[in-house]
């Protein structure tokens, strides 16, 4: 109910009161940023009235800053300006030829869009819809096709030790369970035993190597994913994990694969439900001329933006960018052709591409730059546009949903503040719509490099000090 609230004044940018005195504003917001929470770190600071665009505050404002997931914003808000309001993900799975007597003659085609979110349960429930249709065997293969998209996996400037982790899945126009599959630990009876590894869905695409070992009971988890460089197809499990503790929190690591992934659980998702395949499953493209048997639709627009800023979904912002190119130049979307779209957004709103370093669509790239006036400037855009409802509902909130539900918690900033968040090692980003009594809603950036609280755990201190910061508007 309090976000409702907050909702509603905000699209209305209520008004309330006097402005205290521009200067005491500035002495506020000064004595906050010298905070020694702050301290050889490399901050930019813009703030200014949604209502008019007047600056309220500016601190190296033009200078270009890593925004990490603050980079979301940019690609979030160009596909609410280029895909239609009823834009969906579509998944599609085909054959050559509507099936005769129960049988497909050739192959059964699954075709990915670019949904980041199809799961196991929709494979098993396009396969039961197959065999409820009649169907009851394939003749040739199960062919999974990510043409939709080019077969770039990553963008420039990832980190090769990011790419074990759901964070930094491979990216494919045909993505199963967000790239990732589901491990979870369970101890072996003593020390030095190998644990128990529950894996969902099982799948032949690669292997799951148990490496780990059951530690001395209360010792610390140090289970961890690593992708051996000289065996692509395996993830092993390594580490250990303590006796006598529960099944852990699933480690979720990224899959080599995706289409095969999704190709081979398809496959058996059929052979549990009653079909036949008698070609297995292999790499291929659907026919431009096929039948479509079946077909899953993402949530629209709008909530996929809440699906991808909520929780800073990484892979969504790679897939919505390559789907700008896709949506531009035809098929296949690629990262070339997502930035130019990105480009001719930012010359839209009067901000010039070459303040703006675009290397993928999710902010995980080190070669991404952006200043926060420009930030600011895309937030604007927002405020002002036909979509700023679906904006607000798609902001992480404080202290109430996202990722700043657990931050500024309890501050006089709960419920008032809607914002992208953004954190890399040294990095530290915060975006969005503040509601103040006195000023009516409040745009701002606030980038932060070169921050090396990471290395003494001091982010606690860093987020009270960005309190004092945002509070100084109130």
């Amino acid at each position: 109910m309090r976000r409702l609230r907050a909702f509603a004044t905000l699209a209305l940018a209520v008004t309330l009161g006097a402005a205290p005195a521009p200067d005491s504003l500035q002495r506020r917001v000064d004595a906050a940023l010298a905070s020694p929470a702050f301290a050889g770190a490399q901050v930019g600071f813009l703030a200014v009235s949604a209502a008019d665009g007047t600056v309220l505050y500016s601190r190296n404002a033009d200078n270009e800053f890593l925004p990490a997931s603050n980079f979301k914003l940019l690609v979030g808000s160009a596909a609410l300006r280029y895909l239609s309001p009823d834009f969906r993900f579509v998944t599609a799975i085909s054959a050559d030829a509507a099936p005769q007597n129960g049988v497909v003659a050739g192959n059964l085609y699954l075709r990915g869009g670019g949904d980041a979110h199809l799961t196991h349960a929709d494979l098993a429930s396009a396969a039961r819809a197959l065999y409820e249709s009649g169907v009851r065997r394939i003749d040739g293969a199960v062919i999974p096709d990510a043409s939709h998209d080019d077969a770039q996996r990553y963008p420039d400037g990832w980190s090769w030790d990011d790419l074990p982790y759901e964070y930094a899945a491979v990216v494919s126009a045909l993505e199963l369970e967000e790239g990732t599959v589901h491990v979870y630990v369970t101890p072996g009876a003593s020390a030095g035993e190998p644990p128990t590894l529950r894996v969902e869905p099982q799948s032949g695409a690669f292997t799951i190597a148990n490496e780990a070992t059951t530690g001395a009971p209360k010792s610390d988890d140090t289970t961890d994913v690593v992708r051996p460089w000289d065996s692509p197809t395996t993830i092993a499990i390594v580490g250990s994990y303590p006796a006598g503790a529960p099944e852990s929190d699933d480690l979720a690591p990224s899959v080599p694969d995706p289409p095969a992934y999704a190709g081979n659980v398809l496959r058996q998702a059929l052979q549990s439900a009653g079909i036949a395949v008698a070609g297995g499953a292999r790499s291929g493209a659907a026919p431009a001329s096929r039948v479509t048997l079946w077909s899953h639709d993402s949530l629209p627009l709008p909530q996929l933006l809440a699906q991808f800023w909520l929780p800073s979904d990484n892979l969504m912002g790679e897939l919505f960018l390559k789907e700008l190119g896709a949506a531009r130049a035809g098929e296949p979307g690629s990262y070339a052709n997502g930035i130019a779209v990105e480009r001719e957004y930012l010359r839209s709103l009067g901000i010039d591409p070459a303040t703006v370093s675009i290397a993928d669509g999710s902010g995980l790239s080190v070669y991404d730059r952006i200043t926060p006036r420009d930030l600011v400037t895309i937030l604007r855009g927002d405020w002002n546009g036909t979509q700023r409802v679906a904006v607000i509902k798609a902001l992480p909130a404080a202290g109430l949903l996202g990722t700043l539900a657990h931050s500024f918690a309890g501050t006089p900033l709960e419920g008032k503040l809607f914002a992208k968040t953004g954190s890399e090692r040294h990095t530290r980003a915060l975006s969005g719509l503040l509601l103040t009594p006195a000023r009516g809603t409040v745009i701002f950036s606030l980038l932060i490099n070169g921050w090396l609280g990471d290395d003494r755990n001091a982010s606690a201190g860093l987020q009270s000090a960005e309190a004092a910061v945002l509070e100084a508007f109130l």
